[in-house]
């Protein structure tokens, strides 16, 4: 997980994946404070499956390590960061997925259509509240899908809620670059 927030996410995924073990990146000790204690509270033997790390997610992934993941999710995490940055991420996450491994991405969208406008308008209105807030230095949604093909994924699923502005996906590289282990992921 990286970015998680307060642990909504890896709370319920923890809960309905018993055999499954996370670890949570996140540049704020504030943020994996909540997440500990949301997935504590939720599933009683979260402390022996979640490690928590707290470090920048670009510099985590960067860094040579023999780590390996069936799964790396980011929410509403990709819009946090420049076209560059996300193009560096894709290729490094890349190397840290087992075969078979998925990558699921939520994000913000500027739809076609009636809600294209509204859409720009309320992304600028979250990009300048959170420059205020934290200094984040984007402003502008980065075409993840673009740097995630550049680094050998492919879209296997896609959802889009509220007229087209929220997208959720599922991303995977190609059996022939991975090993070509099947995984099941849960909707959850």
């Amino acid at each position: 997980m990286l970015g998680d927030g307060d642990g909504r996410f890896l709370a319920v995924l923890l809960s309905r994946n018993p055999a499954l073990t996370a670890t949570a990146v996140d540049l704020s000790a504030a943020m994996l404070r909540l997440l500990r204690i949301r997935c504590n509270q939720t599933v009683p033997d979260a402390g022996s499956r979640l490690e928590t790390r707290c470090a920048d997610a670009l510099a985590y992934t960067a860094t040579p390590s023999t780590e390996r993941y069936d799964l790396v999710v980011t929410h509403f995490f990709l819009d946090c960061l420049t076209q560059p940055e996300v193009e560096a991420l894709a290729a490094a996450i890349a190397t840290r997925l087992t075969p078979g491994g998925l990558w699921l991405v939520s994000d913000f969208r500027i739809p076609l259509g009636f809600m294209r406008l509204p859409a720009k308008l309320l992304v600028q209105g979250l990009y300048l509240a959170f420059r205020i807030l934290t200094g984040l230095r984007a402003n502008r949604l980065p075409d993840h899908a673009a740097a995630l093909t550049r680094a050998g994924f492919s879209r296997t699923a896609q959802h889009r809620s509220l007229f087209g502005i929220l997208t959720a996906e599922l991303w995977t590289l190609p059996a022939a670059e991975t090993a070509g282990t099947s995984i099941i992921v849960n909707r959850i």
